[in-house]
């Protein structure tokens, strides 16, 4: 069998039998195609061996590909073996002991200063016409308005991922012990919470419009046809007022997240804490946030001004 039919089957095989994101089944199938250009036109799967992935992985490394991207093109190349050994397709798995040494040069997460997001709350609270006693009267006045603001207010919040803050359903919603039921990444349940006042009553307000609406979908937030709001609808909504806000930069769902993130690090939440409210399976996916914060640590630093106090002049 040629490696590109070998390629297409595992992609269909990943779209049933993994719980795998659009973008990551994307990125596996980019990887695995680079990897069928480089054995060549019409290579056969019976051509794929340790030292060609090696080969391979190393000619990433020289045409200057990110340490991340390398890791990523191994780790799609390691699931591919994987299925061919387990398919028949091979006799035995090319990766099995083999590793790829790449150092972790990961770029940090971009996030919203305080006062972007004070720029970005305050026009999306003056769009949406939405103030302290606004109640469902007002949010159906402006629908789409509203839906953006309490989709940006749940990101900030709690953290949520994008495609996790719009497949929130109703029945999952407690707003007497204010938390919301998510299933994150690898079908991963857990809570998150809705501690501030204005947030908690901003979403009642809005499922008692929802409601009066009868819409007959269970999806907390809509779009203007009333059905589900979809992650790239959200992405568009969010950059397209962060831009008319006077941000400077393209703002997306994932810096809230980031954002949100960084805040918790700053007041001095345990990291064991995020992790488990922002969903990452391993902490070391967290931790990148605590380089973030650097910048409190410097003004803490600053303003304690330790040497400072024996080398001013007297």
């Amino acid at each position: 069998m040629e490696v590109g039919e070998a390629r297409k089957q595992y992609i269909r095989w990943l779209l049933v039998a993994r719980d795998l994101s659009p973008h990551t089944i994307r990125a596996y199938d980019s990887d695995i195609t680079a990897f069928e250009q480089h054995l060549g036109t019409d290579a056969t799967v019976k051509q794929i061996n340790r030292d060609g992935l090696v080969a391979f992985i190393e000619g990433q490394r020289q045409a200057g590909l990110s340490s991340m991207s390398i890791r990523r093109r191994a780790s799609g190349l390691r699931g591919f073996c994987g299925w061919l050994r387990s398919s028949g397709l091979l006799n035995s798995d090319p990766w099995a002991g083999t590793s790829v040494a790449v150092g972790r040069s990961r770029k940090l997460p971009r996030i919203l200063s305080a006062h972007e997001l004070d720029r970005l709350f305050l026009f999306l609270r003056e769009t949406a016409g939405v103030d302290d006693a606004s109640g469902p009267d007002g949010v159906l006045e402006r629908p789409q308005e509203s839906t953006t603001l309490l989709a940006v207010a749940l990101m900030v919040a709690t953290g949520v991922r994008v495609n996790e803050v719009v497949s929130i359903k109703c029945p999952d919603i407690d707003l007497p012990n204010r938390s919301l039921r998510l299933v994150g990444k690898g079908r991963r349940e857990r809570q998150v919470f809705l501690t501030n006042d204005w947030i908690a009553s901003l979403t009642n307000t809005y499922m008692e419009a929802r409601s009066s609406l009868g819409l007959e979908h269970s999806r907390l937030l809509f779009n203007l046809r009333y059905e589900p709001l979809t992650p790239p609808a959200m992405r568009t909504r969010l950059a397209k007022a962060a831009e008319a806000a006077g941000l400077s930069a393209r703002v997306t769902p994932h810096m809230l997240r980031h954002t949100a993130a960084t805040q918790l690090i700053e007041a001095g939440v345990d990291i064991r804490y995020i992790q488990r409210l922002l969903g990452h399976a391993s902490l070391s996916t967290t931790e990148i946030y605590t380089h973030v914060s650097d910048r409190a640590l410097r003004r803490v630093v600053s303003d304690a001004d330790v040497l400072g106090r024996f080398v001013q002049a007297r």
